[in-house]
C-alpha cells in the first residue's frame, strides 16, 4: 500500500469511528443503526486491504532477505574455514575484521524484521480498535432485525485476529536465523579476542630458524610454498564477482574519503595563506595532505574490501598517515625554504614502513629476518654518518642519531638470530619515540611563539601551559598516543592494554603502569594549572589597582597549596587509598605530633591563620624589636622578613600570631612622621611656618591629603621649637623622604636668614669674701715658698757670673737641677 492510500484509509477509518461515536445507536432509529453498520463494514475493508498490502510487501522483502541471508551464511562459512586455519595473530586479526563486518551486515539485515514487526503492530492497533468498537456496540440493545448483520462482522474480526497472529509468528520465525547467526558471530568474536593476546605474546617470543641452522633452507622452502598457496587463494577469491563488487564499492568510498580530506586541507591551506603563512609552510602542508588523502583512501577501502585484504590495506593507510605526520613535523623547524629535512624521522620511518609491510604481507619470517637485519645495519651506518654531519646547533637530532647508531646494530643481531618480528616492533617503537621528541619540541616552540605574539591585555594562557607542563609533559603525551597507535598497527592493542592494567598490590595499594601514567600526567597537569592560575593572578593584579599588594602573594600561596591538595586526593583515589586507612595513619601520627611535632604543627596552623586572616601579608612593613623589615613571603612554617640592613629574618608564624607585632602598612601603606626644628628667639614665626610648608611641598613622597601641618610645639631653653607634621605615601620610603625634607628646610632657612638655634651657656665669675678668709693660710705659705725659690735663683746667678770662661767666650748659663 502506498503512503497516499494508507493516509486515505486512515482518514476513512477515523471518519467512521467519529460517526460511530458521535451518533450512538438508538433502539428505534433504523437510519442510525444502518450508518453504524456501514462504518464497521468500511473499517473491516480498510483493515483487510492493509493486511493484504503488508503480506504482498512482506513476501517480496522475505525473498530478498533470504537471498541476503544465504550470502551471509556463505561469508560465515568462509570465515569459519579461515578461522580454523589461522595460525598466527595476524590471521586472527584478519578473521576478527571479517567477523566485525559480517556482524554489521547481520545487524543491518535484522532491521527488516523489526520494521515488518512495527508495520504489523500498526495493523494490530487498528484491529484492536475495531474489536473494541464492535464490543461496545454489541453491549448495547441491538434491534432484532440488525443482529444477523452483526454476526458476519464478528466472524470477520475473528478471522483478522487469526491472520495477524499467524503473521506475527511468521515474522518472529524469520528473525530467528538472524538472531542465531548474531549469537554465533558474537561467540566467535569473544573466542578470538580471548586467544589474541596470548597469540601475540607467543608470536613475539617465537624463534625462527636462523641462517646458521642446518634446517634453514628446508624451513625457508616450506614457508615460501605456504605463502604462495595463500597468495593464490587470495587472488582467486578477489577475481570472483562478489569480491570485485566489494572492491569497486570500497574504491568509490575511498575516493570520496580522499576527496573530503583534500577539500578540508585545501580549505585550511586557504585560511593559512590568508593569515600570512609562508610558501614553505604551505608546501609542507600540501605534501602532508597528499599523504593523508592517500591514507584515507586505503583505510576506507580496507573497510569495504574483502576481509582477507583488510590487514594489508589498513597497513598501507597507516604508513601513509605516519608519512603525513613526518611531513608536518617540519613545521617546527622555522619553516625556512632551505631547511634540511629531519635527520632522524625519514630513516626511522623507512624502517617502520618496511617492517609493517613485511609483517602484514605474511612474508616468510625466515626471509624477513635477514632482510630486516641488513636494513637495520645500513640504517645504523647512515645514522652514524648523519650524526657526524648534523650541525651542533641541532642538539636534539645529534643526540637521537647517536643513540640510534648504537641501538640499531643489536636489533639487527636480534633479527638475524630468528626474532625479526621483535626487531621490527622495536624499530617501529624507535620511530615513534623520535616522532614524539620532534612533536614535543615543536609544541613547546609554538607555545613560546604564541606567548611572544600574545596581545597585551590577554591572559598569558600559553605561558602558563608552557611553564607548568613543559617539554616532558608534551613528550610523554605524544609518546603515549604514538605507542597506542603502534599497538594498533602491530595488532597488540590487547597486549598493550594488558600491560598497562597489570597491577602489583602492596597491602591495600594497587600499583600498575596505567596508574603511574595517570599520576605522571596528573603531576604535569597540576603544574600547568598552577602556572596558568599564577599567571592569571599576576596579570589581574597588575591590571587592577583595587587588588591589594599583599593579596596577590596570599592568593598565589593558597592557589599552589590548593592544587597540590587536589592532586594528593587524586593520587590517593588512583592508588586505592581509602579515607579510613588515611584516618588510621593520622591517628598513629597524632601521638608523635603531640610530643615531637607540636611546634611544627603550631607554626603550620599559624601560617594558615596568617594566609586567610591576612593580618600580615607580603610587602607589609613590620616592626621587629628595634628594627623594621619588609615581609617577603608568608610560608606555611615561617615568615621571611628582609630588614633595612638587608638581613633576612625567618620569624616563626606562631610568634606573629600570638605576639604583639606592629604592622606599619596594614591596609594602608601611608604613615605620619614629625620633623622637629628649633629657631633662634626673635625669628619671624610666620615666615618659619611658610618655609616649613614649602620644604614639605618640594618632596614628592609627601602626600597633599592630609595636608602638611606646622605646630609651634614649645619655647625651648635656647630656641623656639616647631614640628612639621607630614604624611608619607609609603612607609618603606619614609627615611628617604624625611631626609629630603630636612635638606630642603636647611636650604630655605639659609636663604631666608633664619638661624637654626643651638644650645648656649653664659659663665659669670665674682668675688667671694668667705672663700678668701678660708684660703688665707694657704696663700701665706705659698708666698713664703716662692720667696725662698727666688733667693736661691739669685744666688746661683751670681756664682755663675764670677766664674771666668776658659775659652774667653760668653759666660755659660747654669741650669736649675
Amino acid at each position: 500500500m502506498t503512503p497516499r492510500r494508507a493516509l486515505l484509509a486512515g482518514l476513512l477509518l477515523a471518519l467512521a469511528m467519529l460517526l460511530t461515536a458521535a451518533a450512538p445507536p438508538i433502539a428505534d432509529d433504523d437510519a442510525s443503526w444502518t450508518l453504524v453498520l456501514d462504518a464497521l463494514h468500511k473499517q473491516d475493508l480498510i483493515i483487510r486491504s492493509r493486511l493484504e498490502a503488508f503480506k504482498a510487501r512482506h513476501i517480496s522483502e522475505n525473498i530478498e532477505q533470504r537471498s541476503e541471508m544465504e550470502h551471509l551464511l556463505r561469508d560465515r562459512a568462509r570465515l569459519a574455514l579461515w578461522q580454523a586455519t589461522a595460525s598466527d595473530p595476524w590471521e586472527i586479526r584478519t578473521v576478527l575484521a571479517g567477523l566485525d563486518r559480517l556482524r554489521l551486515n547481520v545487524e543491518h539485515l535484522s532491521q527488516r524484521p523489526q520494521q515488518a514487526w512495527a508495520a504489523l503492530e500498526q495493523n494490530v492497533a487498528l484491529l484492536e480498535s475495531y474489536r473494541d468498537k464492535l464490543g461496545e456496540i454489541s453491549r448495547q440493545q441491538v434491534p432484532e432485525r440488525f443482529r444477523d448483520t452483526l454476526e458476519p462482522t464478528r466472524r470477520s474480526v475473528q478471522e483478522l485476529g487469526d491472520e495477524v497472529s499467524a503473521l506475527r509468528d511468521q515474522v518472529a520465525e524469520e528473525a530467528s536465523p538472524l538472531r542465531e547467526l548474531a549469537e554465533q558471530l558474537r561467540a566467535a568474536t569473544d573466542d578470538l579476542q580471548t586467544a589474541l593476546a596470548p597469540a601475540w605474546k607467543a608470536y613475539y617470543k617465537d624463534v625462527n630458524p636462523t641462517i646458521f641452522a642446518s634446517s634453514y633452507l628446508r624451513f625457508t622452502g616450506e614457508d615460501i610454498e605456504d605463502w604462495l598457496l595463500w597468495t593464490d587463494l587470495c587472488v582467486e577469491l578477489v577475481q570472483t564477482p562478489a569480491m570485485q563488487e566489494l572492491l569497486r564499492a570500497g574504491a568509490a568510498m575511498g575516493c570520496l574519503a580522499a576527496a573530503l580530506v583534500a577539500a578540508l586541507v585545501l580549505l585550511g591551506r586557504h585560511f593559512a595563506a590568508g593569515r600570512g603563512a609562508s610558501k614553505a609552510a604551505l608546501a609542507i602542508v600540501s605534501r602532508a595532505s597528499a599523504c593523508a588523502a592517500a591514507g584515507a583512501f586505503f583505510t576506507t577501502l580496507a573497510q569495504f574490501a574483502p576481509f582477507f585484504l583488510f590487514t594489508q590495506l589498513i597497513s598501507i593507510g597507516e604508513i601513509l598517515f605516519s608519512a603525513a605526520l613526518v611531513h608536518l613535523s617540519r613545521l617546527g623547524r622555522g619553516l625556512e625554504p632551505d631547511a634540511a629535512p629531519p635527520a632522524v624521522l625519514w630513516p626511522t620511518w623507512r624502517l617502520f614502513a618496511l617492517g609493517l609491510l613485511l609483517e602484514s604481507g605474511r612474508y616468510p619470517d625466515t626471509l624477513s629476518g635477514p632482510v630486516m637485519a641488513v636494513m637495520l645495519g645500513l640504517a645504523a651506518r647512515g645514522f652514524w654518518n648523519r650524526y657526524k654531519a648534523t650541525p651542533a646547533t641541532q642538539r636534539l637530532d645529534r643526540s637521537v642519531t647517536r643513540s640510534l647508531a648504537f641501538v640499531l646494530p643489536p636489533l639487527a643481531a636480534v633479527s638475524l638470530l630468528g626474532l625479526p618480528q621483535t626487531a621490527i616492533l622495536c624499530a617501529s617503537g624507535l620511530f615513534y619515540v623520535a616522532l614524539a621528541l620532534r612533536y614535543a619540541a615543536m609544541t613547546t616552540r609554538a607555545l613560546g611563539q604564541m606567548e611572544v605574539n600574545r596581545h597585551h591585555g590577554r591572559p598569558p594562557i600559553f605561558l602558563g601551559i608552557l611553564t607548568g607542563a613543559g617539554f616532558p609533559f608534551f613528550f610523554l603525551a605524544f609518546l603515549f598516543v604514538f605507542l597506542w597507535l603502534l599497538s594498533n598497527q602491530f595488532g597488540g592493542e590487547n597486549v598493550f592494554l594488558e600491560v598497562l592494567n597489570t597491577e602489583t598490590r602492596v597491602e591495600s595499594v594497587g600499583i600498575s603502569l596505567n596508574k603511574l601514567v595517570l599520576l605522571l600526567f596528573g603531576y604535569y597537569a597540576v603544574r600547568a594549572l598552577i602556572a596558568l592560575s599564577t599567571a592569571f593572578i599576576v596579570d589581574l593584579s597588575s591590571r587592577r589597582r583595587a587588588v591589594e599588594r599583599g593579596a596577590k602573594a596570599t592568593l598565589l600561596t593558597i592557589n599552589t597549596y590548593l592544587w597540590w591538595g587536589l592532586y594528593a586526593m587524586f593520587a590517593m583515589s588512583v592508588l586505592g587509598l581509602s579515607l579510613a586507612s588515611v584516618a588510621v595513619v593520622a591517628g598513629g601520627l597524632s601521638v608523635g605530633i603531640g610530643f615531637g611535632l607540636q611546634t611544627t604543627v603550631n607554626n603550620f596552623v599559624s601560617g594558615l591563620i596568617l594566609l586567610f586572616g591576612r593580618s600580615i601579608q607580603a610587602g607589609d612593613t613590620i616592626q621587629l624589636g628595634d628594627s623594621q623589615g619588609v615581609v617577603k613571603e608568608v610560608n606555611i612554617r615561617n615568615t621571611e622578613v628582609l630588614t633595612t640592613e638587608n638581613a633576612t629574618v625567618f620569624v616563626p608564624n606562631s610568634e606573629l600570631v600570638s605576639g604583639k607585632i606592629t604592622n606599619w602598612s596594614h591596609k594602608d601603606p601611608s604613615v605620619r612622621r614629625d620633623i622637629s626644628v628649633g629657631v633662634a628667639y626673635g625669628s619671624d614665626t610666620d615666615m618659619v611656618r611658610e618655609l616649613l610648608l614649602a620644604a614639605a611641598a618640594e618632596c614628592p613622597a609627601v602626600l597633599a591629603a592630609p595636608p602638611p601641618a606646622v605646630l609651634h610645639w614649645d619655647f625651648g631653653a635656647s630656641s623656639l621649637d616647631f614640628r612639621l607634621r607630614i604624611w608619607i605615601a609609603d612607609v618603606a620610603g619614609a627615611v628617604t623622604a624625611m631626609s629630603t625634607v630636612r635638606q630642603a628646610i636647611d636650604r630655605l632657612f639659609r636663604q631666608a636668614g633664619i638661624e637654626i638655634a643651638f644650645p648656649q651657656t653664659d659663665l659669670h665669675l665674682r668675688t667671694a669674701p668667705a672663700l678668701e678668709h678660708l684660703a688665707q693660710p694657704q696663700l701665706a705659705e705659698t708666698a713664703r715658698l716662692l720667696a725662698e725659690i727666688s733667693a736661691r735663683l739669685a744666688a746661683l746667678e751670681q756664682t755663675a757670673n764670677r766664674q771666668p770662661d776658659a775659652a774667653g767666650g760668653d759666660a755659660k748659663k747654669g741650669s736649675i737641677p
